[in-house]
């Protein structure tokens, strides 16, 4: 295993369903990048946490994901108890995130749940919530924070994989639009990303259907979601690509 004091430990913070599964597994392409089940990282606390996350891996630069929950959505995170971490922060516009916030709690009843309330609540209290304590706490300075948008993720990941790379320090230095199956696990819903997508190995491109755009007309004149939006770069308003 690699000394402790080469090693970089690396927080992926974000929503839950905003393509953090993704992201983390862009990164582990990268030969000294950790492949790593979702770990709730809160729990590092202790003196002992920073030998405790060496632990998980011998990889040189450890990433660790756990998006907010519910029901601590304005105060996340809880950073391990560790002297020093980088964060990578990973955003998603608020229609898509809610839209598929929505499947994820509902499932087979979505299509019945009442849509107004439902996606205001989800959009001002855990979406504009959660990037809301993000960004008092994590400047965009490329040095210690590093803020992506999914939707640029996925139009050109071989750029941004790249600025990554180079954030972490990886001995990787080009960027990659593919990535390889988790070690040791599988990915399951619950924990990290289940669907097929993912599963193929490669990022795809994600057309925004008239029903996420749909949830945008309901929300999007939310004082608290507009100002949101708007620090966070959201500042148009897509059409429909399918």
């Amino acid at each position: 295993m690699a000394e402790t004091t080469q090693r970089t430990i690396a927080v992926e913070l974000s929503t839950m369903r905003s393509g953090s599964t993704l992201l983390k597994a862009l990164m582990s392409a990268a030969p000294d990048i950790s492949s790593l089940p979702e770990i709730n990282f809160s729990k590092f606390r202790s003196i002992n946490a920073e030998s405790q996350i060496h632990a998980l891996c011998d990889e040189r630069i450890i990433v660790l994901k756990r998006p907010a929950w519910f029901n601590d959505a304005g105060s996340y995170p809880k950073l391990p108890k560790v002297e020093n971490s980088k964060q990578l922060i990973l955003t998603r516009d608020v229609h898509t995130n809610v839209a598929s916030l929505r499947k994820m709690v509902f499932r087979k009843f979505e299509s019945s749940m009442p849509k107004g309330f439902v996606d205001r609540w989800l959009a001002k209290n855990y979406w504009s919530r959660a990037y809301d304590s993000l960004l008092r706490r994590f400047p965009n300075d490329l040095q210690k924070n590093f803020w992506v948008r999914y939707e640029d993720l996925v139009s050109d990941p071989i750029t941004w994989t790249e600025q990554i790379f180079s954030f972490l320090g990886s001995e990787r230095t080009e960027g990659v639009d593919s990535y390889p199956p988790p070690k040791d696990y599988e990915w399951k819903w619950g924990t990290d990303d289940g669907g097929d997508k993912i599963k193929s190995l490669k990022v795809q491109a994600n057309p925004v259907p008239q029903k996420s755009l749909d949830i945008l007309e309901r929300v999007k004149d939310i004082p608290r979601v507009a100002v949101t939006r708007q620090r966070l770069g959201y500042t148009l308003f897509p059409t429909s690509e399918n």
